[in-house]
């Protein structure tokens, strides 16, 4: 995981309560089959991992390699579907070609699926109508996912949205963040301290560079700051901002009350 990642995951966490992490139903019971060894990543072990609902199952078949091999929801009563990598006869399959990642949640009839991997400092997510296995939304989050009502047609869900702004906020200062109020209709928000977001990116470059280095001391850390930092001057501002959406027919991304932060994207 990179380090901007796992560092901004870490002081979000901090932010949060145990509570988000039940935002989304429980499922009626859960259920891994082992099926060996990962041929593609050793110590690792491949399964089939089955997430029983009321009206649906959840399969998520894991060999190992960087998301799941097959994604799949399965419609009718807990107690008609078997869990096997074996295809039911009535899943309907994710088309990787749309997402690939793994099973997050259910809230209601929608199912949630992470991306496989992070994207500056975030992470993607999808949302999928169990009953037309139609894909109603996706967009990249930093932090857990939350909702203010039940799930269903107007499930509303709140997160802290990350998002690419286009321009670089500490070379251009007032026109850049211009630009991205604009974009994301952030007129009411404050402008982020995108100076400290970029210095404090570059200090984790620059730490992680010595560790994998194992000469984790000033020295290092003198002679890796400086690359660290032309890195990430050239590098697009990346604004993190509180949003909601209403996951209905058309949804659309709303900005909510809250302070925006910034650094630097990948």
């Amino acid at each position: 995981m990179p380090l901007r990642l796992l560092f901004n995951i870490l002081v979000l966490s901090s932010l949060v309560s145990a509570a988000h992490a039940a935002s989304f139903d429980t499922p009626t019971f859960k259920k891994t089959v082992d099926l060996g060894p990962s041929r593609s990543s050793p110590g690792t072990r491949s399964k089939v991992t089955c997430y029983f609902f009321p009206h649906f199952m959840v399969k998520e078949v894991d060999m190992g390699e960087k998301g799941a091999q097959r994604l799949a929801i399965v419609l009718g009563k807990s107690k008609d579907h078997i869990c096997s990598r074996l295809r039911d006869p009535g899943e309907k399959v994710i088309n990787s070609d749309d997402w690939s990642g793994y099973f997050k949640g259910v809230k209601g009839d929608l199912v949630f699926f992470d991306a496989d991997d992070g994207v500056n400092g975030g992470l993607g997510f999808a949302v999928y109508d169990s009953k037309t296995l139609k894909k109603v939304f996706d967009d990249v989050a930093l932090g857990e996912l939350t909702f203010s009502d039940s799930g269903g047609a107007q499930t509303t869900l709140a997160y802290t949205r990350v998002a690419d702004g286009g321009c670089i906020v500490p070379k251009e200062q007032n026109s850049c963040w211009d630009k991205i109020k604009t974009k994301f209709g952030l007129e009411n928000a404050s402008a982020p301290d995108c100076k400290a977001g970029y210095e404090n990116s570059a200090q984790e470059l620059a730490k992680g560079r010595c560790q994998a280095q194992n000469a984790a001391n000033p020295q290092c850390l003198a002679k890796e700051i400086e690359l660290a930092r032309r890195q990430t001057n050239d590098a697009n501002s990346v604004i993190a901002y509180p949003v909601e959406v209403v996951l209905s027919a058309n949804p659309a991304v709303k900005p909510t009350a809250g302070n925006a932060r910034c650094w630097p994207s990948d």
